[in-house]
């Protein structure tokens, strides 16, 4: 029953490009558009006539664009693009359609999972399109490529990266969709959602001593964790305030998953 629900979501998603767009695809393809702008500006106006080469590293440009991917500009349109998944059904009433077919736990864990996978697709779109952008300021500014040397710990580094700013962005779809069930709005959903993840990428800006209480920010347990998988060995912090952070991270994402459908559960759909 839930692969039933798996399969129906996905194609449910997959004919609503718009939110598939604006949720998942516009902020890869608009932080690619800028930083080609950016080098265009940048040949142009500050490295005219200035001898001299440049260097391309397309790996970590790949992974810097992977880690500020769950920042508050690109959580505005993820939380859009979550809105449209976890509370699309209350803006077309189509609920009380959907839920004798199936158990309302394997509905709403289906648009949690097809959520962290379009996700997953998103941030992989984003590294993507960060290399071309790379290649395209290599060839306007005739920059030479340069690779992270034989045995380079960067796969790893890479995938640290990468993972942990998923699960920030599962963070946001997840609070989007308790919002969205309590407020049964989509517009609920991205207001209200955006507001805290501002508030706490706001705190998380002011924080300097890293604490229990700190690291229980997602925003700057996040960057706590980025900073420990992607520095090299020999300069590594200390694996404590990181393994705390992870584990503080998950906490959040399991309560807010489990509140979301608690209440779904005990929600009056009679009429959605």
């Amino acid at each position: 029953m839930l692969a039933d629900a798996i399969a129906a979501e996905r194609f449910r998603l997959s004919r609503d490009r718009t939110a598939l767009f604006w949720g998942f695809g516009f902020m890869p393809l608009v932080a690619m558009l800028f930083s080609m702008a950016g080098d265009v500006f940048v040949r142009i106006v500050l490295r005219r006539g200035m001898p001299g080469e440049t260097t391309v590293d397309l790996a970590n440009r790949a992974m810097g664009a992977v880690a500020g991917a769950s920042g508050p500009v690109t959580a505005l349109f993820l939380l859009i693009g979550a809105a449209a998944i976890f509370a699309g059904d209350y803006r077309w009433e189509t609920w009380r359609l959907i839920t004798p077919r199936n158990s309302r736990t394997n509905l709403l864990a289906a648009k949690l999972i097809v959520f962290a996978e379009v996700a997953a697709w998103s941030l992989l779109l984003t590294a993507f399109t960060a290399v071309l952008a790379g290649l395209f300021g290599s060839v306007i500014d005739h920059g030479r490529l340069v690779a992270p040397p034989d045995g380079s710990a960067f796969p790893g580094h890479f995938a640290g990266v990468f993972v942990i700013t998923w699960l920030e962005v599962l963070l946001i779809g997840v609070l989007a969709g308790l919002v969205g069930i309590l407020t049964r709005s989509t517009m609920g959903a991205v207001i209200a959602g955006l507001v805290v993840v501002f508030v706490q990428s706001t705190l998380a800006a002011t924080m300097q001593a890293t604490t229990w209480k700190s690291l229980a920010i997602p925003a700057y347990g996040g960057r706590i964790l980025k900073a420990f998988v992607a520095a090299p060995d020999e300069v590594r912090p200390e694996a404590g305030p990181a393994g705390l952070a992870l584990v503080l991270l998950l906490v959040w994402l399991v309560v807010l998953a489990c509140g979301a459908v608690a209440l779904f559960r005990r929600q009056d759909l009679t009429k959605e």
